[in-house]
């Protein structure tokens, strides 16, 4: 009976992958709310649309550089609009006059992709990520411990970026003692000990000096074994004002995540296709393929090509850089092996 089944849910597989695909969350926008008075008939109808401009706002902020976005600041309405694949109204009421509407969009992946094509502009692959962020302060050559550091302290008291989670450091004598020894020349230095006891695979390591005239912020990440240093300078900035020290976390937290997106961008003027084998042992397991497939975004399309026994071969349209997707397959669960330029695909139980 339960070969039946599966061989019911393959032929299901078979059917369903023709010519199709992967539903991603990246394309989703959730929780948008819009809040207004009551001014004409049509108000829910001009409510709605405000809330497709928020959206579209919303995700190219979530998937694109800073200066794509802003190639992007007059893209119409009515473009806009016909991009959206649909929406969901997730709450909805009116008191004394005050109209609140909160919605779900979900634009077209192809609508989107075709879009940013014609633009010369690439997207980057989302994820939640999270992040080890250790800012040392450094003002006049001496260095401000935790409590005296209101770039540490402050750091979180804003949640600008939506997809990222910024993890900061517990306070440790070693680590504090270490940076007093090098407090000189911690822009040479490899300082990644500070935050390899995270077990976090992302860092940003922030060294921000202080004089008189300048503030410099020397900037290390290090996302997934992919380094990159950088060197900020704002000037005579006053840093005892609260305001200005959020304007310049605010400004480093943005250079962080486009030097994420930077190494995600997914290149959609070049797919590439790639053929994977796994074994079936169970409708199951056939079952979480497919609801794993069709949350890796950067799988575009996918389509079983032959069936043996119970190993399928599936073809793979992807966008971006093949190691991105293998990291992917290994944060979905899946080893792999590579025997003669062939992807043999387990998902770990």
């Amino acid at each position: 009976m339960k070969k039946v089944i599966l061989l019911s849910l393959i032929i299901l597989f078979l059917s369903k992958t023709q010519n199709i695909f992967a539903k991603t969350d990246t394309f989703i926008v959730d929780n948008i709310e819009v809040t207004g008075k009551i001014n004409d008939i049509n108000y829910r109808e001009t409510y709605l649309t405000i809330s497709f401009r928020k959206g579209f706002q919303s995700l190219i902020e979530n998937i694109l550089k800073k200066e794509d976005q802003n190639k992007l600041s007059g893209v119409s309405l009515e473009t806009i609009k016909s991009l959206v694949e649909s929406y969901r109204i997730l709450e909805e009421n009116d008191v004394s006059g005050k109209y609140k509407l909160k919605t779900q969009v979900t634009f077209s992946r192809s609508l989107i992709n075709d879009f940013f094509y014609k633009k010369n502009i690439s997207y980057s692959e989302v994820t939640r990520l999270n992040i080890v962020v250790y800012p040392i302060l450094i003002l006049n050559s001496e260095l401000q411990l935790f409590e005296k550091n209101q770039f540490l302290i402050e750091w979180n008291d804003n949640k600008e970026l939506k997809n990222i989670d910024f993890i900061l450091p517990v306070e440790n004598v070693d680590d504090i003692n270490f940076i007093k020894d090098n407090l000189t020349s911690l822009e040479e230095r490899n300082i990644d000990r500070l935050v390899d006891n995270y077990e976090i695979k992302n860092s940003s390591i922030l060294i921000f000096r202080k004089n008189d005239k300048d503030l410099n912020v020397f900037l290390k990440t290090n996302f997934q074994g992919t380094r990159k240093v950088k060197k900020f300078e704002f000037g005579n900035r006053d840093i005892e004002k609260k305001e200005v020290r959020a304007q310049i976390i605010k400004n480093l937290k943005s250079r962080i995540n486009d030097f994420w997106k930077e190494q995600n961008l997914i290149d959609i003027s070049t797919p590439s296709f790639l053929t994977v084998s796994t074994k079936i042992n169970s409708a199951d397991t056939l079952s979480k393929i497919i609801k794993k497939f069709d949350s890796m975004n950067l799988i575009d399309q996918y389509k079983v090509e032959t069936m043996d026994k119970n190993i399928l071969k599936i073809k793979i349209k992807y966008f971006g850089k093949i190691k991105n997707l293998q990291d992917s397959f290994i944060e979905n669960g899946f080893k792999f092996k590579i025997v003669h330029n062939e992807w043999n695909l387990i998902l770990e139980s």
